[in-house]
């Protein structure tokens, strides 16, 4: 019997992949004959970001080079930092976080404060990956925060292996929106 190519889910911050904005986009996978694998992270307010990394990591295996890995805003952060070590075929990016090392002096007074200390220091270890040749598609809606727009394009630019790159018009950081849904179903359905 073959083996059916799997597709990791990491949601947004405080999201599961059972919220209604996943919904459509895992029967979609299952319809393309995925087997869908949900990575919900606890996203606990005492943790930081090397504990929802820690996470994934653990769900996932490191030998998932026949498989994709799909993730939303912190859940498309952490699959960038975990794709060197996991080294899937391809790689969905949704409205990718800006918070890399690289972005924290652009980052707004009001969201350190939101995210805190101990976060905001634990953003200082990651930087977003170079080179890296997973096949990969970078998403974004087209009123997205301007940082996580530029961050998306800088994204794009190192990433080293096949790849394509979406503004979505009249959307924001929305998976749930029906326009932001619609291009990931199309990608998923082509894979």
């Amino acid at each position: 019997m073959k083996k059916k190519t799997k597709i990791y889910i990491i949601p947004g911050l405080g999201e599961s992949v059972r919220n209604k904005n996943y919904i459509e986009i895992v029967k979609s996978a299952k319809k393309a004959d995925f087997m869908v694998v949900p990575v919900n992270i606890l996203w606990d307010q005492n943790m930081d970001m090397v504990d929802f990394v820690d996470q994934a990591d653990r769900k996932i295996p490191d030998d998932c080079q026949s498989d994709y890995i799909l993730g939303f805003s912190f859940g498309a952060y952490i699959v960038s930092i975990l794709s060197k070590k996991k080294k899937a075929k391809g790689v969905i990016f949704c409205s990718i976080s800006p918070y890399f090392k690289e972005d924290l002096k652009d980052i707004p007074r009001e969201s350190k404060d939101y995210f805190g200390k101990k976060m905001m220091d634990s953003f200082k270890r990651y930087t977003f990956p170079k080179k890296v040749m997973s096949d990969a598609w970078f998403l974004v809606g087209r009123k997205d925060w301007p940082l996580a727009i530029s961050r998306t394009q800088r994204s794009f630019d190192l990433w080293g292996g096949k790849k394509s790159l979406k503004v979505i018009k009249g959307v924001g950081h929305d998976l749930g929106n029906k326009k932001y849904s619609t291009v990931v179903e199309k990608i998923i359905e082509k894979l």
